[in-house]
């Protein structure tokens, strides 16, 4: 392994996943990481992925603790000698006397006080509260929450970013809190653009169904194998139907848009289920990469331990676990060590300039369009760096959902999309034409100007238009380049056309999710892209902060899917320690009884109830009027598990969800209203604790958006601005920032190479054509 941090320390008070996860994903980038455990020893270790057998005890401690030290000695003696300290959000809170070089990093369940404050957090609190589990699931039936660790791990992410920012930053000590609620924020930010922006509440529209998106749905195959797939544009319908040997369908006016297919989604589903169980799976989807259909393999356990992709990657390594040696995913952070003799990145000049922001100075050249890869600026730009978003009249960025129609362009449609608004606040917009030769030379030189350049189009786009790694780092050993590719590029599968759908699909998460009866069950319209932008901006921060210390630049190869793989880790130990699938236990847990959705007063109103322990278990048997219960200890209750289920729903069915989750956790039973994406917009505890930001801009208004999870000395960090109109900062950072003369401007914009609006030069797109869920 590669170990760009080397030299670097870290303490984890450990408790808790997020926490740990942070501690690994800096262990597996160099940094030694020493690991104090709480008292009695970290309850991890006594977790078992498969309850019943005790192979499979201590295997996630032993998977989140690899590659880190057991402590040794006084505890202020090692903060004290520490760059960083992680504080879990189960740890203990310490009152050391010593500080680490650079940054706390306070990782909780929920930050900033509020009325969550004292709640018990969990995977699935947070799940239920963001808003998105509602929508995820059989219609007459209980939502399906996404699944165990991943919340806290996507705390431990956003924790990373902090850590990583106060390192690029250097001088003074940083105390960070990161929530763990406001970070998973993220993932819903889809679900509240097209609430509002299609004017209609998100419904939960059954397994693998969500609106607008059809077909977006898992089949077995000939082989027995699943297939992934997600059919959006009018092209790709077009060569779908082609595949499946379906011309009457290409052709019919009512199965034209993803909307109309969705109308008609209990028709088409069975026919495309018999298609498609007439080739093998991996057939298929090398077949969609010919015709550019977005399709893939979605694998279980075993396929993850010996995949064709993510093993030669190198996204795979092994774990000693109980005298065992087993497979199992690192981090999908992988940065080059280049050494430390080259001349280091100085940001003492920004930092002493403007000391508030720990990425001020920092200067991005972004070329990313959609979710993902404007995910990892806007992170960047949150932080303080300057982000420079380059698109142009010609191509501008998808998420704006343009319509090509004079009537929409006169209008300034474009610049009506909360997708794109709410991803890119902060930015400035250049307008380049890459398709012309001044363009690509202006762009190179904004890039010649920045230390960071980002890009998510499919792998070989940017090497098309010259724009490349290749290209834009001669004469640049200093720059830094992240692509976010679906699978990477330089791989049999990296011509993979792919949606946020289809890396979720690819990553083998449906496998492990929801009822045996089910076909692998998606979590997400798009849970891949979020992930990939959160993943994608770590790379970036632990790429410069390598730089800082002498490194040289490089060039970042991320797979979105391979950062969703990690969170597959529990089925991937269990499967190398039993030699056997694990089972899908729907919204039950591997080491709580009971844990699930339960019905609440109200239609289609749920409420997330779990006994974390002996004792939560003995005051919820308490509250459901079954005291004689109590008595029950873990293996009891997993043996009556139906039977317990059925009395809390009886229970919670008449109640109203929030004032029962709020006396469920007064008594200490980890519990949480299932809210929809609606009400997350309006929830009180996030306007309290200042994770709404109400952001205004023109052609929309007011916009209600999700601010950064990292709070400074106590403080959210303040607005950024919102996002920019298209081609709004052409002057002044061309003129500014490049030195072009007012007469160059005018000939670029006479020439078409600048346009500050859509132009004719692109076919005119059918009024109904979808926006693409990337």
């Amino acid at each position: 392994m590669s170990a760009p941090l080397k030299g670097l320390r870290a303490v984890e008070i450990g408790g808790g996943v997020g926490g740990a996860w942070c501690g690994r994903m800096l262990a597996d980038l160099g940094m030694e990481v020493i690991r104090v455990e709480p008292e009695g020893g970290d309850p991890l270790r006594r977790r078992r992925e498969v309850p019943d057998d005790p192979a499979t005890e201590g295997l996630l401690f032993a998977w989140l603790d690899h590659g880190k030290t057991p402590a040794a000695g006084g505890l202020d003696a090692l903060i004290a000698g520490a760059d960083l300290l992680i504080l879990g959000e189960e740890a203990a809170r310490p009152a050391p006397a010593a500080k680490p070089r650079a940054a706390t990093l306070d990782l909780r369940w929920f930050t900033g006080g509020g009325a969550l404050s004292d709640w018990k957090g969990s995977d699935a609190v947070v799940q239920a509260l963001i808003g998105m589990i509602h929508i995820v699931g059989p219609v007459d039936e209980a939502p399906q929450q996404l699944g165990d660790l991943q919340a806290a791990m996507v705390g431990g992410v956003c924790a990373l970013h902090a850590g990583l920012a106060a390192l690029y930053a250097g001088g003074r000590h940083r105390e960070f809190e990161v929530g763990i609620l406001e970070a998973n924020l993220c993932l819903a930010e889809l679900a509240m653009a097209d609430a509002i922006g299609y004017g209609r509440p998100c419904e939960r529209k059954g397994v693998n169904r969500f609106f607008p998106t059809c077909p977006v749905s898992s089949h077995r195959c000939a082989d027995g194998k699943w297939l992934g797939i997600t059919v959006l544009t009018p092209a790709q319908w077009a060569a779908f139907c082609e595949m499946l040997e379906l011309p009457e369908w290409a052709t019919d006016p009512d199965l034209a848009t993803i909307q109309l297919r969705g109308e008609r989604v209990d028709e088409i589903e069975p026919v495309i289920d018999a298609r498609l169980k007439t080739r093998a799976a991996e057939d298929w989807a090398a077949l969609g990469r010919k015709m550019r259909v977005p399709m893939a393999v979605v694998p279980d356990a075993e396929m993850l331990l010996d995949h064709p992709i993510f093993g030669p990657r190198g996204l795979m390594g092994e774990i000693e676990a109980g005298g065992r040696r087993l497979t199992a995913p690192r981090s999908p952070i992988r940065v080059a060590d280049t050494g430390d003799g080259f001349a280091p990145l100085d940001v003492s000049a920004a930092r002493d300039a403007a000391p508030g922001e720990p990425l001020t100075g920092l200067r991005v050249a972004d070329f990313s369009m959609g979710w993902a890869g404007p995910l990892i600026t806007r992170i960047l730009a949150d932080l303080g760096a300057e982000v420079i978003k380059i698109e142009a009249g010609r191509y501008p960025d998808w998420w704006r959902g343009t319509l090509w129609d004079a009537e929409s362009i006169a209008r300034g449609q474009y610049e009506e999309s909360r997708r794109f608004t709410a991803l890119n606040r902060g930015k400035k917009s250049v307008s380049l034409d890459l398709t012309t030769a001044e363009g690509k030379r202006l762009a190179k030189a904004l890039v010649d100007a920045s230390q960071l350049t980002v890009e998510n189009h499919a792998a070989t786009v940017m090497e098309r238009l010259g724009m490349g790694w290749e290209g834009l780092s001669k004469g640049r050993e200093d720059l830094v380049m992240v692509s976010a590719s679906a699978f990477g590029s330089g791989n049999a599968w990296s011509d993979t056309r792919a949606y946020g759908s289809t890396l979720e699909q690819a990553s083998g998460l449906p496998s492990f999710r929801g009822d045996p009866s089910w076909p692998p069950a998606m979590g997400h319209i798009a849970y891949g892209d979020p992930i990939g932008g959160l993943y994608g901006a770590a790379a970036a921060l632990a790429a410069l902060v390598h730089r800082t210390r002498g490194g040289k630049g490089q060039w970042l190869n991320l797979s979105q899917v391979e950062c969703l793989v990690p969170f597959a880790a529990p089925a991937m130990l269990a499967r190398g320690a039993t030699g056997e699938e694990p089972a899908r236990i729907r919204n039950r847990h591997v080491a709580m009884a009971p844990h699930g959705l339960y019905p609440g007063a109200g239609e289609d109103r749920w409420i997330h109830v779990a006994a974390q322990d002996q004792a939560a278990w003995e005051a919820l048997a308490r509250e459901i009027g079954k005291p004689e219960w109590a008595v029950l200890d873990l293996p009891a209750r997993r043996a009556r598990e139906d039977e317990i289920d059925a009395a809390i729903s009886a229970w919670s069915t008449t109640r109203d969800i929030h004032r029962t989750a709020e006396a469920l956790q007064a008594a200490g039973v980890t519990a949480a209203p299932v809210l929809t994406p609606e009400e997350t917009l309006e929830d009180a505890h996030f306007a309290a604790v200042g994770a709404h930001l109400d952001v205004e801009r023109p052609h929309i208004g007011l916009q209600r958006q999700f601010a950064l999870p990292i709070l400074e000395e106590g403080r959210r960090k303040p607005p950024v601005g919102p996002a920019p109109l298209l081609g709004a900062d052409t002057h002044a950072v061309l003129t500014g920032i490049l030195g072009v003369d007012e007469a160059g401007y005018q000939a670029l914009v006479a020439s078409g190479v600048i346009s500050l609006k859509p132009t004719a030069l692109r076919a005119a797109a059918p009024a109904a054509a979808p926006v693409p869920a990337e």
